[in-house]
């Protein structure tokens, strides 16, 4: 078995694009680690971002039970350019807009791909969603 993980595109606008994420553990597979979200040199991005796109988190909700997260932007080397910690408990809203969000900083070797690590997705029972709102540059 592995973990239900479903993203889904709630919205692929010309600016921006709203995913949402759920997450169940199977029990047995341990944490997710860099699991990728959205990719946005995808095919699957309308429209097509040029050819250095990059993504800004500007809202995240989240309600995660049993677990705790990190999202970030895959750098492609060691220093991952990280964004913020997602933990357990009561639902979360966080806000980046009043300082114009969370942008890939990732550089020339980065992806731009924005992942997420789960830290404690081990139970049956465990479970997640969240949505994020996305702008799109490039």
């Amino acid at each position: 078995m592995a973990h239900t993980v479903n993203v889904t595109k709630l919205l692929d606008g010309p600016r921006h694009l709203i995913i949402h994420v759920y997450m169940k553990s199977d029990g047995i597979s341990g944490d997710l680690k860099n699991f990728d979200l959205v990719d946005p040199n995808s095919d699957d991005i309308s429209p097509s971002l040029g050819s250095k796109p990059v993504f800004v988190v500007e809202d995240i909700v989240y309600n995660f039970a049993g677990f705790d997260a990190s999202i970030k932007f895959d750098s492609g080397l060691v220093n991952d350019n990280y964004i913020w910690v997602l933990p357990e408990g009561a639902p979360g809203v966080v806000d980046f807009k009043p300082f114009g969000g969370f942008k890939d900083r990732s550089g020339l070797d980065g992806t731009g791909i924005l992942q997420i690590t789960t830290f404690g997705l081990l139970s049956i029972g465990d479970e997640g969603s969240m949505i994020l709102k996305i702008r799109k540059s490039g």
